[in-house]
């Protein structure tokens, strides 16, 4: 009869435990060293020359592949260097026109090479206080590239020439007076047999009118360009948020100013005044006037609305009742403007512009006007109390508008070639 093993002695015990390891080792030898049934290794080689078959397939492509993104960074790297080297002779010659006053046109090479680059700078004189200036650098392999520029300031003066201007049509009803220049590309009702331009002045009769005083197309600013021009006199103001009223009885100093939201300007008492400080910028409809008499001084400042606000009872910008508008100023709106306060306006010593950017300015003073008005689709002057239309210089009234100040001068565009 067999003994339990754990009534073995010791040391049979643990000669069992010897040789169950000494055969475990055996069996893993074998494992190792001699393939089982169907084991022959070829399995292992085939995958091995598998894996060398896709590397040769996928090596040479990835290669060529790497090759060519390091002959395009090369290309790409020179052409930047270009462009920096180029951006460079631009803004050398932005210096010269600023400060070294340089006169046009101008062509010169810059004394030393920018990233090994020689650059060449022309400036020609593009009118209206612009410049054009191109810049081009080249290297040593032949390769260059050229930057066009125009700097200046924005000059849409040629609007403040005309009496009436407009890039659709001029409706002049009711015999108004109207002494300055008309410009439009089609005006059957602005101007009459035996009137000259320039700086006629003439009684209309829109049923007779056979003779127009149009020009060559106007330089027109976008209502983009006027919004970021305007814009920028009040971007660190804190805005108003909302409809704002304001009441000159208690008001009597406004701006600078910014209203993100609607504005009327009126009095609680007849016969008060009030003055413009600064550019009031305003983002909704507007509106000047009520039924008390009062007056606002422009004070050489520009009252801008963003609104594109169009259609009667909701115009961008209304000025109406019995309000008199003094010193010379400007009166901007996108949308349409519905200008028709009952007092005269101006005086023959003060100049203000009314606009309309993108749509219609309806002109209806109680009394006569000093200025000049203009209206993307159309101006309509359709007052029936008889008054006139007088262009005045605006050149020493100080307007707030973008008339190609030197103190204004920016890039106005950047190609690169």
């Amino acid at each position: 009869m067999k003994l339990r093993q754990g009534l073995l002695p010791d040391s049979e015990r643990l000669e069992c435990k010897l040789e169950r390891g000494v055969m475990k080792m055996a069996k893993l030898r074998r494992v190792l060293t001699h393939p089982g049934k169907n084991e022959s290794g070829q399995g292992a080689l085939a995958m091995v020359l598998l894996f060398l078959m896709l590397g040769a397939i996928i090596l040479t492509p990835l290669l060529v592949f790497m090759s060519t993104g390091v002959k395009a960074g090369r290309v790409y790297e020179s052409k930047l260097q270009e462009f920096y080297a180029a951006d460079a002779g631009v803004e050398d010659a932005i210096w010269n026109i600023t400060v070294g006053n340089l006169s046009t046109p101008a062509n010169y090479t810059l004394a030393d090479n920018v990233n090994d680059r020689n650059v060449n700078v022309t400036i020609e004189d593009g009118g209206g206080g612009v410049y054009k200036i191109n810049s081009t650098a080249t290297s040593g392999t032949g390769g260059n590239t050229t930057i066009e520029c125009y700097y200046g300031a924005l000059n849409y003066s040629g609007l403040l020439d005309n009496a009436i201007s407009s890039n659709g049509t001029v409706d002049i009803k009711n015999k108004v007076d109207v002494t300055g220049n008309v410009s439009a590309p089609d005006c059957p009702y602005a101007g009459y047999t035996g009137c000259g331009c320039p700086n006629c002045s003439y009684s209309i009769d829109c049923v007779n009118c056979t003779n127009c005083c149009s020009q060559e197309p106007l330089s027109w600013p976008t209502a983009e360009t006027l919004s970021e021009y305007y814009y920028n006199k009040v971007k660190n103001l804190t805005p108003h948020e909302g409809n704002m009223d304001i009441d000159i009885a208690t008001d009597p100093e406004i701006g600078p100013l910014y209203v993100n939201g609607e504005l009327s300007i009126s009095s609680g008492i007849n016969d008060e005044s009030a003055k413009l400080n600064g550019t009031v910028y305003v983002t909704g409809d507007t509106k000047i006037g009520g039924s008390k008499d009062f007056t606002l001084n422009l004070n050489n400042q520009t009252i801008f609305v963003e609104s594109n606000s169009a259609g009667t009872g909701q115009e961008a910008m209304q000025v109406e009742g019995k309000v008199t508008l003094a010193g010379s100023g400007c009166i901007i709106a996108v949308g349409d403007v519905d200008f028709h306060p009952n007092i005269a306006t101006g005086s023959e010593n003060e100049f203000i512009f009314v606009m309309s950017v993108e749509n219609t300015v309806i002109l209806l003073p109680g009394g006569n006007f000093y200025g000049s008005v203009a209206g993307e689709l159309e101006v309509g002057v359709h007052s029936g109390h008889n008054p006139f239309i007088m262009w005045t210089d605006y050149r020493d009234k100080g307007l707030d508008f973008p008339m190609g100040q030197q103190t204004e001068m920016k890039v106005l565009s950047y190609t690169i070639k």
